[in-house]
């Protein structure tokens, strides 16, 4: 949102009016210049469209089945959806609909059947690894994007972030959208201002100087593989004790990821920080930067680590392949052992690292953007 020239493009942000305390603080930092829209209350139904409504939402495969992606949306959940557009935003006219979540069925049939006459939906990760996931023995997204997949076909472009993420999301989704030519990508878009002044100011977190430090930032959910980490951390403690790592993130895996530290009996080696206001300084502080993920659309914690000159470690898979390919980063196997040797070749003194050029890639990033709002 600061990047794009707000001269040329009047944002309006929608969201929930209930957030928790981490998404009000985010929330927060919307810029002045954007129209920021919190919905009250619910979508409202009328008494004779709520066995439609219910059947829809209850029944998402067997109606994919039955009429095919592009008759997916009846005109029934249509209106009841574009009736909801007009309560939130009343009667403004919006050129570009842009649902850049993608995860919550609720935003994108909003968007899906409003009436703005293009229609934007991001893909933010490798969007079938993000069906399977599971906590436990549920599965975390499958309701929302058994709607959302087929939802694909009312939206005029499909943007992932990365290439390489892109060519894995329409090799896994052409049997659902039908016409994969409107698939494309753009690259996420970086704050580098805001980064390198907010990783000047002090932080309570207290790193050892006589320690190599690792740092790693993301959510505590399956995909991160915080485990994996912390298991190739154990291996590298019986050659190198000298380290420690430092786990950045909030998540549904907290307390497991803590029980298994005292297991491996780490408790004074790896620290779950938890969420942090501003975490910039602290990866700033640390020597090196671990991505451990199994899957990633285009990781912006890299990008926000390239931008404070880090050294980088991270599992070679596609999101974090079309960012570090060039000498970036040291990409390595998308295994514990793979893990272990890339942090042990860092703490060895590995720094064929290139320098990135973070202002000439915002710059081709904003104009790729830009392309895809503007193309008639």
């Amino acid at each position: 949102m600061r990047n794009l020239n707000k001269e040329k493009y009047q944002i309006v942000v929608i969201e929930a009016e209930n957030l928790s305390y981490y998404e009000q603080l985010n929330f927060n930092k919307i810029p002045a210049h954007v129209v920021k829209v919190q919905i009250p209350g619910d979508i409202n139904i009328f008494p004779n469209e709520e066995q439609a409504f219910l059947d829809f939402h209850s029944h998402p495969l067997e109606r994919l089945m039955k009429n095919g992606p592009t008759k997916f949306l009846t005109e029934e959940i249509k209106a009841i959806y574009q009736r909801e557009w007009n309560r939130v935003l009343g009667n403004i006219s919006v050129d570009i609909a842009l649902d850049f979540d993608g995860y919550f069925k609720y935003w994108t049939l909003l968007l899906a059947s409003s009436n703005s006459p293009k229609k934007i939906i991001y893909q933010h990760n490798e969007m079938m690894q993000e069906y399977s996931k599971k906590l436990g023995k549920e599965f975390k997204h499958q309701a929302d994007l058994n709607i959302i997949f087929p939802v694909y076909n009312y939206f005029d472009v499909i943007v992932s972030v990365s290439k390489q993420t892109g060519e894995v999301n329409k090799q896994h989704l052409e049997h659902i959208v039908q016409d994969t030519s409107k698939m494309t990508y753009i690259h996420n878009l970086i704050d580098y201002e805001y980064i390198l002044r907010s990783s000047k100011e002090a932080s309570d977190i207290d790193l050892s100087a006589d320690t190599f430090n690792f740092v790693t930032m993301g959510r505590l959910s399956p995909e991160k593989n915080h485990q994996g980490l912390i298991k190739a951390f154990h291996q590298l403690q019986k050659k190198r004790a000298d380290s420690q790592l430092f786990i950045i993130g909030l998540g549904e895996l907290e307390e497991e990821l803590k029980q298994y530290i005292i297991d491996l009996e780490l408790e004074n080696k790896v620290h779950i920080l938890g969420q942090l206001e501003n975490p910039f300084p602290v990866l700033k502080a640390c020597d090196a930067f671990v991505l451990s993920s199994i899957h990633e659309g285009q990781p912006m914690v890299l990008l926000e680590c390239l931008v404070l000159e880090k050294k980088i470690v991270s599992t070679n898979i596609p999101g974090s392949y079309s960012l570090l390919k060039n000498g970036y980063g040291l990409l390595v196997d998308s295994t514990v052992e793979g893990l272990a040797e890339g942090m042990e070749k860092v703490m060895l003194g590995y720094n064929d690292f290139k320098q990135f050029d973070y202002k000439a890639y915002n710059r081709t990033a904003r104009q790729m953007l830009e392309d895809v709002l503007e193309k008639e």
